[in-house]
């Protein structure tokens, strides 16, 4: 039994010599009265802990903050050109409708007017027509040729 407890101290006291460093790390303050000591390290040891959390906290919202920044930016940036797109798309589309409905009113119109202006022709090429046939009907039936041929030769 002498020898367990032996055993037992042995490692307690390789443990500290091997760890004092970090004994000393958690309870810096070493006194004489054991509460005031404990009470102080506790105290050490709990602002440690608090600034520990307080950073990592602060950091982890920086982080989060940061993050929700990021994605919201992104969703802006997302929306803002699938906006433009559209409405590019949009703007397109009207464009070419436009563009579309303006030749087939520019071809109507150059059809009406080729077909009026042919219309017009025809009506003067048929009038010029029977008014020339009306003249030459005039002229070759009051037409003499002794007196055609009399008056070539007539001196004056």
């Amino acid at each position: 039994m002498l020898i367990k407890l032996g055993i037992i101290a042995a490692v307690l006291i390789l443990g500290g010599m091997m760890f004092s460093t970090e004994i000393t790390t958690l309870f810096p303050s070493t006194s004489a009265l054991l509460a005031d000591s404990l009470k102080d390290d506790i105290n050490t040891l709990n602002e440690k802990v608090t600034n520990s959390a307080e950073n990592r906290l602060d950091t982890s919202i920086d982080k989060t903050i940061q993050s929700v920044s990021d994605s919201i930016y992104q969703g802006i940036t997302e929306t803002g050109d699938k906006l433009v797109e559209n409405v590019n798309e949009k703007i397109s589309e009207g464009i070419t409708e436009t563009g579309d409905k303006l030749v087939e009113n520019v071809n109507e119109k150059i059809s009406e007017g080729i077909t009026e202006t042919g219309d017009n022709i025809k009506t003067q090429i048929v009038e010029s027509s029977e008014s020339s046939k009306e003249i030459l009907v005039n002229e070759v039936s009051g037409f003499d040729p002794f007196n055609f041929i009399k008056n070539l030769f007539k001196i004056n």
